[in-house]
């Protein structure tokens, strides 16, 4: 991810604002009809606005163009999590066996099964909770006029 974010960040404009706070703008290349998009990158934050920085711990090709500009590593910005020791010190400790269950403790509590928690449902699909929108409106609204525009051609192709 990095990488691939490296090589498109040289298509990017960046725009300086603050060397105290590393903050600049950047404006992405227009492929297409995409593109032309301004971002607004706070290195000192470690932030962009269009989020994959904070989503990823991994700089953007924003953040990696602003770096570029002003003379910081990017490399340097990955989170720590991303680092061989911190992977290594992960999985440095020992796991011990799990016992019998005859030699556990017994718990001070009883645990005790709520059907109202999962209720079983018909066979098949579930449905969905979601809250249906104009975007839905419109799409059944087309397939109704569209199944029953099918259903007017059957019944003309039936009449003699």
């Amino acid at each position: 991810m990095f990488i691939s974010w490296q090589q498109k960040a040289v298509e990017h404009t960046v725009t300086k604002y603050s060397h105290a706070q590393q903050s600049a703008s950047v404006v992405t290349r227009r492929q297409g009809r995409h593109g032309m998009n301004t971002h607004v990158v706070k290195i000192a934050n470690r932030e962009c606005s269009c989020g994959k920085w904070n989503q990823f711990g991994i700089p953007c090709s924003h953040a990696q163009n602003v770096c570029g500009a002003y003379n910081i590593s990017a490399a340097s910005m990955v989170k720590d999590y991303y680092d061989v020791m911190a992977y290594n010190n992960t999985y440095s400790k020992h796991f011990e066996p799990v016992q019998s269950e005859d030699y556990w403790d017994d718990p001070n509590f009883q645990l005790v099964h709520d059907p109202t928690i999962r209720t079983v449902t018909r066979p098949g699909r579930n449905q969905t909770t979601r809250i249906h929108n104009e975007m839905d409106w419109r799409q059944t609204r087309a397939r109704q006029e569209a199944q029953q525009q099918q259903g007017d051609s059957s019944i003309q192709e039936n009449v003699p």
